[in-house]
């Protein structure tokens, strides 16, 4: 391993860990090597035990072959911190976002979309005995293959999705979510025969998501597009596996199993770019090398596309070992930029819990961690308006013209509606500093923090 990846291109580091873009010099192809941070960027890495789990769950996502999904070429862990890291494929195209903002997408493409990501999610589940949605649904993480690859819709995994407890997250929410987007279904009534019966599919998944299994999802996708039933999971596994594999048997609850999965998810499913750093070589001092990794998405797809990366011939040893010292030195900078946005969060908090919960329109991030708390809002209130060109079911309250997709606001149901709280008497307030009071949700965005107002008494005039 420490001589088959060249580092070319620090992609990105968050929180979650450091990405690159890599050559492969037993393939001559790019790929992506990734190291991650599975407790956070101050926590530490795996354990004996996971570690040995982490190296098997790699092994068998390593042996998965799916049109879908992106190819697992190696993987392991820092011998020094036990960081894991993996390696895959690099995947050129554009993200389905960028497809998305032009047009809601063809009935028929959204629902092979649909269908490819319940099948893989199945296929995942069986491999790591772990009923879950494998794949990341944000529509941003979801790549379009360039023409020529042989390749369309592919996904990949957020590696840390299922370090969680939180059980909300295994229902089939982010698949519902996913629906409405790409269908611009969004915050409406759908009938069941819209999208040639995606309508009627949605309407069903709405009621059963935190219920029904992904088998039963893909079976009644099926029908209501009016396809044949979809294929066993059983035969997936055997179709998509390279070589025998083991699936893994379910034990009880512990840390290391859904390490395994999320380790080894990452790796199958993991999008763009990654690459191996060396840490430290000291050949004089008799040092040994230590690779690290770290996670990322190709730069950006018009990148992706327009350059593709030319499969240059090894640099001499002297000047790549500069090239990885500079690009380690890059990441402790990115490493310590977190750092100090990690402690301006803090003294932020402080700050707001001193004034009592008082946030500011900038706060959003922040306000996303009192979900279900009561607080007050502050700012410039812009506009008033009902969604949907006016038609829809819920009267917004808006710090900008054109709202970012995280940007909080205020909200009131069509049906709560009141004499006193109405649109007449709230628009009074457009162009005034405003405060207001009620209880944070998501209820259109997971990203976006909103206010819902019982009455005009939550709304008031900041002097």
């Amino acid at each position: 391993m420490s001589q088959r990846f060249q580092i070319e291109d620090l992609v990105i580091q968050d929180a979650s860990g450091v990405v690159f873009r890599a050559l492969d010099t037993e393939t001559n192809q790019t790929v992506a090597v990734r190291r991650f941070f599975p407790f956070g960027a101050n926590g530490g890495g795996l354990q004996e035990d996971e570690q040995i789990a982490y190296h098997i769950a790699v092994e068998r996502l390593a042996a998965i072959t799916h049109p879908a999904l992106r190819a697992v070429i190696a993987g392991g862990c820092d011998p020094v911190d036990g960081m894991p890291y993996i390696a895959t494929e690099w995947i050129e195209g554009l993200r389905l976002e960028a497809l998305a903002k032009r047009a809601p997408l063809d009935p028929v493409d959204a629902a092979k979309l649909l269908s490819q990501a319940l099948e893989v999610c199945e296929l995942l589940s069986e491999v790591l005995a772990e009923e879950a949605v494998w794949v990341e649904t944000s529509l941003q993480s979801i790549v379009v293959a360039a023409e020529g690859t042989g390749r369309g819709f592919t996904f990949w995994i957020a590696p840390l999705k299922w370090l969680g407890k939180n059980d909300g997250q295994r229902g089939l929410e982010s698949i519902i979510t996913l629906t409405e987007e790409i269908m611009g279904w969004r915050g409406k009534i759908i009938a069941d025969q819209e999208g040639r019966g995606l309508g009627g599919w949605l309407k069903w998944l709405r009621g059963t998501a935190r219920t029904t299994t992904l088998h039963q999802a893909r079976e009644m996708l099926a029908a209501a597009i009016g396809e044949e039933a979809p294929i066993p999971v059983k035969r997936l596994v055997r179709q998509a596996i390279a070589r025998p594999v083991v699936t893994a048997r379910k034990k009880k609850p512990s840390r290391w199993p859904i390490l395994i999965a999320v380790a080894a998810a990452s790796a199958a499913l993991a999008g763009g770019g990654f690459l191996l750093v060396k840490r430290s070589q000291t050949a004089r001092a008799g040092m040994p090398e230590i690779f690290t990794a770290e996670v990322s998405s190709p730069t950006t797809e018009a990148e992706a596309i327009a350059i593709p990366p030319s499969p240059a011939a090894p640099a001499p040893a002297r000047s790549r070992e500069r090239s990885v010292a500079q690009v380690n030195r890059e990441a402790a900078e990115l490493l310590a930029s977190s750092r100090k946005l990690d402690r301006e969060k803090d003294a932020r908090r402080l700050e707001i819990q001193n004034r009592g919960n008082l946030f500011e329109v900038a706060d959003g991030e922040l306000l996303l961690e009192k979900k279900n708390s009561e607080v007050e809002l502050e700012g410039r209130l812009a506009q008033v308006r009902f969604s949907n060109n006016g038609k829809g079911a819920t009267l917004y309250l808006e710090f900008s013209t054109t709202p970012a997709k995280d940007e909080p606001r205020g909200y009131i149901m069509r049906k709560d509606l009141t004499a006193e709280t109405n649109l007449e008497s709230l628009g009074k307030f457009v162009g005034k500093n405003v405060r207001l009071r009620g209880k944070v949700g998501t209820p259109s965005s997971q990203r976006r923090p909103e206010i819902e107002i019982k009455n005009l008494a939550a709304v008031h005039e900041v002097k």
